[in-house]
């Protein structure tokens, strides 16, 4: 089983990253008989993209053939991309290290995934409230518009 792990750094000692998507590092562990076998650390593609980061970064754990992806949050195009792939993703607080995370998976203890706001983190980006995805109030979108108003 190969799980890779969102992180700043990389390593087993490094936190698990709070953003998938933006998380500057990856450490991939290798899994063989419920130890861990072989780490390794690759910077993530999707780091400093402008757009598209989840998207890389998805793209770069089916590279990778990972059965398992863990990260504080997933934005959702990734996670549509790792669920379509059948690559498992879960949340880990970021106050785990990589190994804890590892191992709190492998005892069953990290089940879910936390999904976080569209455009994640990245430069320039607003939450969904700020970049006017409101509830159909804005133009075009009153009912009885043209017919008298509300």
């Amino acid at each position: 089983m190969k799980i890779v792990v969102a992180t700043a750094k990389g390593g087993l000692n490094d936190f698990v990253n709070q953003a998938f998507g933006r998380a500057p590092m990856f450490t991939i562990v290798d899994i063989e008989e419920g130890q861990i076998k072989n780490t390794k650390v690759a910077p993530n593609p999707g780091a400093s993209a402008s757009r598209g980061a989840g998207v890389q970064a998805a793209q770069f754990c089916i590279n990778e053939s990972a059965n398992v992806v863990i990260a504080g949050q997933f934005g959702p195009n990734s996670s549509q991309i790792l669920q379509a792939s059948g690559i498992r993703f879960v949340s880990a607080p970021p106050t785990m290290t990589v190994e804890e995370a590892v191992r709190a998976f492998l005892r069953g203890e990290l089940t879910q995934a936390i999904l976080g706001p569209e455009g994640g983190m990245g430069p320039g980006r607003g939450s969904s409230r700020t970049m006017g995805r409101g509830r159909g109030q804005g133009m075009g979108h009153r009912r009885g518009q043209g017919k008298g108003g509300w």
